[in-house]
């Protein structure tokens, strides 16, 4: 790629983040802008049009336009998707509302699941069925199923179908028939088949993963073609790419049929973003091999592990949940996804009452529209942002970088009115949102941790987002983690992040068979059948991208299986193997039965182009070390007159080597970064602060 630019896009729920790399100056340029919630598409062409001004960026001489986004989850979240018709096995009707009748709190009367995004009047029983073993035993009635169709279309005037059908998985030919009947009469319609979308057993899982699809597409595909349009017509002819779940990039023409593989699009950037300044770093401290990956914007707090410079991808998740931190109580996914935990905690999460009549925050988010009470574009409730500026924590004059012209007076004017209903001071209420945020999102960082059996106390932390910086030192601390570092540009850092990956896919299914009978060469035949099963994947295999395998494995019998990684995919090698899930078993429960039946569940398949999308080595960002005084003014922190006041420091003038002691505010267009009395902050050569953090013992 010969192009003088590169450029990479988030849609957050309340901002979009540019990071423009400059070929010609090796520099790294950055802006925000807000969302545009109902038309993404023109928050991108403000921030194009404002780094066209500011840097003489040109579409025409940009030959990579990388992009992550919440359209999909917020779609789901806030059910917004499209209306589509639910074809299944007849006499399978309620399998959604079934689920796996598991109650995730034991004591909870009122225990509520999450709804299913498919609407009963909207569900259709075809006469079909496979056996378990994919023998066909109802073959299909193509006039019957056509009529039905026909009907489907013509009484409720749909054209978007999920086909969800009984061991789909095992054999596809119907789900694969049906959707080339629908194609005959409507060559318009969307199809989602669960056989393509989620290729594994475990219908619940299947269907709602399918459901789920379904309800997306028209969005993203509406979404796309807007957005190429608009970008073609300011002169962009260069490689689009969106960031999946796994953590690949795909193109969009691969992504817009499978909307559910971009469910955690921008928490994926973060946590490639997190890893990268770690690694940028790495030669400073050895405390990063290990780091928690901490991403806080307007709307939700995210977390994830990299362990060992690596993360974990998972082969499920749940979305939408019910209850706090309570697996079971969401929409459960069958899709490759970073291994993270995302809550309700950004700074346009809502401060109020609950039942108990005490003060909490979020999940709900004021988002871009209205905002937060202090933007004065009509949110009246007040948000952590809200307290943070009434507090002294961030200041009217930073907004204006991102176009924001915050009152200082409306955030107090919303805080006093919660105040008032509480029957306590304004200070105390304020102070009250940023505790009750960061207890909020330390105890999802101890819960996460818990779940996957790792000490993040042995882990430093990585701050990403433009609201992590602020409550980053105070949250390690709760956890007693040592080492926080502060990335410049970290307020946009999951867009950074896209220049960091690398363009591949993950594929999955089900094929249960018994470890022993296997062979290597069973073993890479199973992989070239996955492979050559989606289109998207036998490009990229053409393309030289490299393949890895992972097994989920379990002993003959259990209901869960735990995942391998098959490290020598040309050996196959089925003792070794066998010896890693032993490992892997023991690591987990403590115990292996080395006489009992193992068995290979679920086969995933990682393709990996070799290099980098950008290769980022001799760039800095655009003002890093720019001329000007270090140290701004000093500012207090509080509402009263007794308040004390902490050093506001710029960021751009900071240089290697500069200390930081606190209490500080370090100020950057994109962020503010809090350091407290108990943290002393060191500017890195990468220009990041790494701060360490006196822990309570």
């Amino acid at each position: 790629m010969g192009s003088r630019f590169a450029l990479a896009v988030d849609i957050g729920g309340t901002f979009t983040d540019f990071v423009l790399l400059d070929r010609d100056t090796r520099t790294v340029l950055t802006d925000k802008v807000l969302t545009t919630p109902q038309a993404p598409e023109q928050a991108i062409l403000q921030g194009v049009d404002k780094l066209s001004s500011r840097f003489d960026l040109q579409l025409a001489s940009t030959d990579l336009f990388l992009h992550a986004t919440t359209i999909i989850t917020n779609a789901v979240i806030e059910r917004r998707g499209a209306p589509f018709a639910l074809l299944y096995t007849a006499g399978f009707k309620d399998v959604l509302e079934i689920g796996r009748e598991n109650r995730y709190s034991l004591t909870d009367l009122k225990l509520r699941f999450p709804e299913p995004v498919s609407e009963r009047h909207l569900r259709f029983g075809i006469d079909e069925r496979m056996s378990a073993a994919g023998d066909v035993v109802v073959a299909l009635d193509k006039a019957a199923v056509q009529a039905q169709v026909a009907e489907i279309i013509e009484q409720h005037g749909i054209r978007n179908f999920a086909i969800c059908f009984v061991h789909s998985y095992k054999n596809p030919s119907h789900e694969e028939a049906v959707r080339d009947w629908i194609l005959e009469l409507r060559p318009d319609a969307y199809v989602s088949c669960s056989s393509a979308i989620a290729p594994s057993q475990r219908e619940y899982e299947r269907w709602t993963t399918c459901t789920i699809n379904a309800y997306a597409m028209p969005l993203l595909v509406d979404y796309v073609a807007r957005l190429a349009k608009a970008l073609a017509h300011v002169g962009f002819a260069g490689h689009s790419l969106m960031m999946t779940s796994s953590g690949l990039p795909l193109e969009f023409e691969r992504c817009v049929r499978y909307p559910i593989r971009m469910i955690e699009s921008g928490p994926a950037a973060g946590v490639l973003a997190a890893q990268e300044v770690a690694k940028r770093n790495s030669s400073v401290t050895d405390r990063l091999s290990n780091v928690l990956a901490y991403d806080m914007g307007g709307t939700t707090a995210k977390g994830a592990f990299v362990t060992n410079g690596a993360f974990r991808v998972q082969r499920a998740l749940e979305v939408a949940r019910i209850g706090a931190f309570q697996p079971g109580s969401g929409l459960p996914l069958m899709i490759p996804a970073i291994d993270l935990i995302e809550i309700g905690a950004g700074g346009g999460s809502i401060a109020g009452i609950d039942d108990r009549g005490s003060l909490a925050v979020g999940p709900a988010s004021a988002g871009a529209d209205p905002g937060p009470a202090c933007y004065g574009r009509g949110g009246l409730q007040p948000t952590v942002t809200d307290a943070n500026i009434a507090l002294g924590y961030l200041s009217e004059e930073n907004f204006a970088n991102s176009g924001i012209l915050a009152k200082r007076d409306l955030a107090l004017a919303a805080l006093s009115r919660l105040a008032e209903r509480l029957g306590a001071p304004a200070e105390r209420v304020s102070r009250g949102i940023r505790d009750t945020v960061n207890e909020n999102v330390a105890r999802a960082f101890r819960v996460h941790a818990g779940e996957l059996g790792l000490d993040y106390r042995r882990y430093a932390m990585v701050c990403t987002g433009g609201s992590a910086p602020l409550h980053a030192a105070e949250i390690a601390r709760i956890l007693n983690i040592s080492t926080v570092v502060f990335p410049f540009g970290a307020g946009v850092s999951s867009a950074f992040g896209l220049f960091v990956g690398r363009e591949g896919l993950t594929l999955q299914r089900t094929n249960t068979v018994v470890l022993q009978t296997l062979t290597a060469d069973a073993i890479r035949a199973e992989v070239d059948k996955l492979i050559v099963s989606d289109a998207n994947a036998r490009s990229l295999a053409s393309e030289g991208a490299s393949v890895s395998l992972s097994l989920g494995m379990r002993y003959l019998g259990q209901g869960y299986e735990i995942e391998v990684q098959v490290n020598d995919l040309k050996s196959c090698d089925v003792h070794a193997i066998r010896e890693e899930f032993l490992r892997e078993y023991r690591r987990v429960f403590g115990v292996t039965f080395p006489d009992y039946v193992v068995e290979v569940f679920n086969w995933t398949v990682q393709l990996t182009k070799p290099d980098q999308l950008c290769d980022l080595s001799g760039f800095r960002y655009q003002n890093a070390g720019a001329s000007g005084k270090k140290k701004k003014t000093s500012r207090a922190i509080g509402l009263s007159a007794a308040a004390a006041p902490v050093s506001v420091w710029d960021r751009y003038a900071l240089r290697p080597g500069d200390v930081i002691e606190g209490g500080a505010l370090i100020e950057e267009n994109d962020t503010t970064i809090y350091l407290p009395a108990f943290a002393r902050g060191v500017v890195a050569e990468s220009f990041d602060i790494i701060a360490d953090i006196r822990v309570r013992h």
